[in-house]
């Protein structure tokens, strides 16, 4: 890990700073997240979701929502990138069936909305997709 990832990981670990990204995305920065309702996220989905090298997750949890939150620190151009996300979110999810719908899904039950940014602190400008479906092959 480089110095620019390791301070990137340091300003994105207060609570502070890390609401006020997504509350800039999702909410014209109106500060609707609130930096108490933060939790380290610890659980084996998270270990499992961070062993493939995401930089941040937090739990976003104020008695109504229940969200997973992930900021990734990218220092270079990975051309992989959205798919790395997409398989980041897909083991999660797939974690969190496995460790909540035992037997059945009950109706009232909804998985966490998961939610991964990329924060892409390199020097070149970003020349890789930003999105899934521009890696995906369009059919005519």
């Amino acid at each position: 890990m480089n110095s620019i990832d390791i301070e990137s990981k340091k300003f994105l670990g207060q609570p502070k700073n890390f609401v006020s990204i997504f509350n800039a995305l999702l909410f014209d920065g109106q500060q609707v997240l609130k930096p108490e309702y933060l939790k380290d996220e610890n659980s084996e989905l998270v270990m499992n979701v961070s062993s493939k090298h995401v930089d941040i997750i937090k739990r976003y949890e104020d008695g109504t929502y229940l969200d997973l939150f992930v900021i990734e620190s990218q220092s270079y151009v990975d051309p992989s990138m959205v798919a790395r996300v997409m398989e980041y979110e897909s083991v999660a999810r797939m974690r969190y069936i496995r460790q909540n719908f035992k037997k059945h899904v009950p109706m009232h039950t909804r998985l966490p909305m998961i939610l991964t940014v990329v924060l892409y602190v390199g020097e070149t400008k970003w020349n890789a997709a930003k999105r899934l479906s521009e890696l995906e092959i369009q059919c005519h």
